[in-house]
């Protein structure tokens, strides 16, 4: 996986390198202080007042609180397109994010499966 230089939390000394890669193991490994923040930003983000949204107005539609350089589509047509499109991404990601999520319960690497599930180092490739 990708790891970013530096610290998560300097308080606790925590580095980013520190942090394990599974799911549930980084759940326990980040301070709640940091799951706090990251909760916070993400309401603000929901709720129009976030650095990168704006708040709801009565003249737009309904969750339409982006800012105004993001793209909006006149057409009924291309609109219920890009929605639907959106809408099948999003439900490919949730069951893919799932599939990876009980791996992972499973002891095996979701990535990499084929260590088996003791989650041994998979076989050397000739």
């Amino acid at each position: 996986g990708i790891r970013v230089p530096g610290y998560l939390s300097t308080s606790m000394d925590l580095k980013f390198s520190d942090v394990p890669a599974g799911c549930f193991a980084s759940l326990e490994a980040v301070p709640t202080a940091g799951w706090l923040q990251i909760m916070v930003l993400t309401c603000m983000q929901e709720a129009g007042t976030g650095f990168a949204s704006k708040p709801q107005t009565d003249d737009a539609e309904a969750g339409d609180i982006a800012l105004d350089s993001w793209v909006r589509y006149d057409d009924p047509e291309v609109k219920s397109f890009k929605l639907n499109a959106e809408r099948q991404n999003g439900r490919a990601a949730m069951l893919g994010i799932t599939g990876c999520l009980i791996h992972e319960l499973l002891g095996v690497d979701a990535l990499y499966p084929t260590g088996g599930l003791g989650g041994a180092a998979p076989p050397t490739l000739y």
